[in-house]
């Protein structure tokens, strides 16, 4: 194992196993103890470095690409919503998350009572590993979880993106070539960055990393078998699950094909009960203890919502060409084989889970399409394979070391990054339906008791749907939900010049008509955000 590995799995360690222990503390009975839930992580994870062995050789080269390309990943994520750091994605998903949040921030727990599925619906049962991280990331920088999502979820993507450059040397790629697996996840943006920055996935940006490590780890197993080895593909795994656990299946089964795999002649055959247990005895208690009265979350399989397609469009036509291309070259290449294995699981995760959607008359079936956003990450290591096999049969053939080696990698890169980095670094930002003085005034007028009783005047339905259930806290089903289904900011305003709304709005005063502004008196002001009020209103009915 390199340095580079060895600070890549302490990092991602630490994190899987505060949410692991976060959640367990909670199941005690103790509610959520950040602080604890840091402390046992950082312990168990001193613990695992300790028993792994010593890294081995110098390779600064892969240190400093690998820390280059995170701090890179990093710098450019959080550029795109600087300086709110607010997470500036949209649809109703990024507000049942920050519903969770604010859930598990208010009561200082985890969801336990049963009778809250009415009021959070799904989210109630949801598997809250990255929630959690957030309430604790936010208690740990002195933050809400608000604040702390995003950023979790941005170093969440970058370390992911890491751990593909790591896969991409241990299967034998150049320095060169293994930098090249990274730029070209910027071919299928949509899916790479697109999941947290505009379609509000945050939960499985958190989970596609905890399985992508899951990846390296079981190929890391598959170099050289060990307990400790066994011990962090259960660590990614179990918090994979506790995260978003429908990326579980293809890690697992690439698990168990490559633990029914026939020794070599001149090998003893290995154990393979004491991996086997190691790995699914913790995953199976997980998954009892969080599915105990709690069956709902398993319906997620079925669910049908709006997500992207898979299409030319958004995923373009060079990746698929390119990782067709690797897996023809790198059948024959043994530790390349475990990402083609991965491909297929997949690929066949993605067929069962489209024949259950159509059987249940689903109208998109919205967790095949979800499979797209994993599938990218063993495509891009497979097209980097196609893309380095010119230069590694060229190398292969001459019998005395090449000082060029890897040298038309850089100069691969170099065009890469110039064709497609570049262009998405200079596209414009959207602007987020989450906004921090909007927020600050929803939770004024949430700790005065005016949470239940408010109209929104603001730009976007969605900004309306955030402020009414995760700012305020209401319950989704109510009438008043199927109101602001049908919400427009213009119509929204009329009741305020005809004196019948509700007792209070939050209003974005940049805007608020004059003619409302001279009717109402402001509350409270807190930036370009107000609680109004009318005194003389006749209140329209509130929830």
């Amino acid at each position: 194992m390199s340095h580079a590995e060895a600070i890549a799995r302490s990092i991602t360690c630490w994190l899987a196993l505060t949410a692991i222990a976060g959640y367990a503390i909670d199941a005690l009975g103790f509610g959520v103890q950040p602080w604890a839930a840091l402390a046992v992580a950082l312990v168990v994870t001193g613990a695992v470095a300790l028993m792994w062995p010593r890294p081995y050789g110098s390779q600064y080269a892969d240190i400093v690409a690998w820390l280059g390309l995170v701090m890179f990943l990093i710098a450019m994520f959080l550029r795109m919503s600087w300086p709110s750091l607010v997470p500036p994605g949209r649809g109703p998903d990024l507000t049942h998350h920050l519903l969770l949040v604010d859930y598990i921030q208010q009561t200082g727990h985890l969801v336990h009572d049963r009778s809250l599925d009415g009021a959070m619906g799904e989210m109630a049962h949801y598997t809250p590993a990255a929630h959690l991280l957030a309430v604790i990331a936010g208690a740990l920088f002195g933050v809400d979880g608000l604040r702390a999502f995003f950023p979790l979820v941005v170093v969440c993507a970058a370390l992911t993106g890491g751990f593909v450059f790591l896969i991409a040397r241990r299967i034998g790629l150049e320095l060169s070539y293994a930098i090249i697996t990274v730029v070209l996840l910027f071919l299928p943006a949509q899916y790479f960055f697109g999941a947290f920055t505009h379609d509000g996935f945050l939960p499985q940006t958190v989970s596609t990393l905890f399985a992508v490590a899951a990846w390296w780890a079981i190929t890391q197993w598959d170099d050289q078998p060990s307990s400790i080895g066994a011990i962090a593909i259960a660590i990614f795994l179990v918090a994979t699950f506790l995260s978003w656990p429908i990326w579980i299946g293809p890690p697992l089964l690439v698990f168990f094909a490559l633990l029914l795999k026939p020794a070599a002649a001149q090998e003893v055959p290995p154990s393979r009960i004491a991996p086997f247990a190691i790995v699914v005895v913790p995953l199976l208690a997980i998954f009892l203890v969080h599915s105990w009265n709690r069956w709902g979350w398993i319906v997620i399989v079925r669910t049908s919502g709006a997500v992207l397609h898979p299409s030319l469009e958004s995923f373009g036509w060079l990746l698929p060409l390119l990782a067709a291309i690797g897996i023809v070259f790198s059948l024959s290449d043994r530790r390349a084989r475990v990402t083609i294995v991965l491909l297929m699981a997949i690929v066949l995760q993605a067929v069962t889970l489209f024949a259950i959607a159509k059987a249940q008359g689903a109208d998109t079936p919205y967790m095949a399409f979800k499979m797209v956003y994993l599938a990218i990450y063993p495509a891009v290591v497979l097209g980097a394979f196609a893309i380095a096999n010119p230069e590694r049969v060229r190398l292969a053939r001459r019998r005395e070391p090449d000082e060029s080696k890897g040298a038309l990698g850089w100069v691969i890169a170099a065009l890469l990054v110039i064709l497609v980095v570049r262009p998405v670094l200079n596209a414009p930002r959207s602007i987020p339906v989450v906004d921090l003085d909007l927020n600050a005034a929803g939770q004024w007028l949430r700790a005065n008791g005016g949470g239940t009783c408010s109209d929104y005047l603001v730009a976007d339905a969605e900004t309306a749907y955030w402020l009414h259930l995760a700012v305020l806290g209401n319950p989704r089903s109510t009438e008043r939900m199927r109101e602001l289904d049908r919400y427009d900011p213009r119509a929204a305003m009329a009741p305020w010049i005809t004196a019948e709304g509700r007792s209070y709005a939050i209003a974005d005063l940049r805007l608020l008509p004059a003619e409302v502004r001279s009717r109402v008196q402001i509350v409270t002001q807190i930036g370009n955000a107000a609680v109004i009020a009318r005194p003389d209103a006749t209140i329209k009915g509130c929830d």
